[in-house]
């Protein structure tokens, strides 16, 4: 019975986040909203006009279930309380929107916390749900709820969602990676890098890409396999990479943990990181589990 209750609790927030999506990408379809506004979010990022929309969207629906008791964004400094439910999400609410400006489709990115009532308690032990919206072609969801992963596309005319399985990690070589930043990454990773793309052995190379949007890129990873890098590297204020640990590299290892892919920042697991700042950043390595198995061999 407890189980059942706790079913319908994350379908009711999920329907939230569901709204949400389809209010943002009919806005994001017409070509509103993609000015860039005199305010930058948290991680000194520029915002455009859709980044607040997307979040505003996110908050106000989200916020009528009584289930859900914080929301952490990405496009706000502190915690946000709403009730004394036992769920808390985390969001980015527009994934990649500087790629958008280019065609290149965003998404947003999400995460559910079970009994998450201090910064330290958004770790792997208490996440429960994580997953990713794409606003391209079609809206397209990726979601992992208790280990039981689904890709849902929209469908307009009959305004429902239809939802199949993803329970296959895939392998494929190819390597994600902004490589413009090589010389800037640590020895082991350069080396790793150039081992997989220059290999003589044809049999065993790898191919790039980088679309610099992290919901395209593991969209693709899900479809195909391969591996997903976001390192740190030696430009001020990159030691730890770009991403953040709560609310867009801890969802998205969910994700791709529960169809049998694997995570690290170079040593451990996504998941198993101590969280001590609520816009903490981490390097990301997300991929096949051979990969990821290699990299924590290079650091350990």
């Amino acid at each position: 019975m407890e189980e059942k209750l706790k079913n319908i609790e994350i379908s009711k927030i999920c329907e939230s986040l569901y709204k949400s999506a389809e209010t943002i990408y009919e806005k994001l379809k017409s070509g509103a909203g993609l000015e860039f506004l005199d305010t930058k979010n948290q991680s000194h990022d520029k915002q455009l006009e859709l980044d607040v929309f997307a979040d505003n969207c996110f908050q106000e629906n989200v916020s009528k279930n009584t289930d859900v008791r914080f929301i952490l964004s990405e496009e706000r400094p502190d915690l946000v309380e709403y009730g004394k439910g036992k769920y808390s999400l985390t969001l980015d609410p527009l994934d990649g929107s500087k790629s958008a400006l280019v065609g290149i489709p965003s998404g947003a990115i999400f995460g559910i916390f079970e009994n998450a009532s201090k910064v330290e308690d958004f770790n792997g032990d208490n996440i429960i749900c994580g997953g990713f919206f794409v606003f391209g072609i079609n809206l397209e969801v990726y979601i992992s709820i208790n280990g039981e992963a689904s890709k849902g596309v929209f469908n307009k005319e009959k305004n429902r969602w239809n939802f199949v399985s993803v329970n296959k990690f895939r392998s494929y070589k190819m390597f994600s990676i902004n490589a413009s930043n090589r010389n800037k990454w640590d020895t082991w990773l350069q080396k790793f890098y150039d081992d997989l793309l220059y290999n003589n052995d044809s049999s065993k190379s790898y191919n790039m890409r980088w679309y610099a949007s992290m919901v395209s890129e593991i969209k693709r990873l899900i479809i195909q396999g391969g591996l997903f890098a976001y390192p740190g590297d030696s430009r001020e204020g990159y030691s730890q990479g770009h991403l953040r640990l709560v609310y867009e590299a801890m969802p998205m290892s969910y994700l791709i943990e529960s169809i049998g892919g694997a995570s690290t920042d170079g040593k451990i697991s996504i998941l198993k990181k101590a969280v001590s700042e609520l816009h903490q950043k981490t390097p990301v390595f997300i991929g096949e589990r051979d990969l990821i198995d290699r990299i924590n061999g290079l650091n350990n």
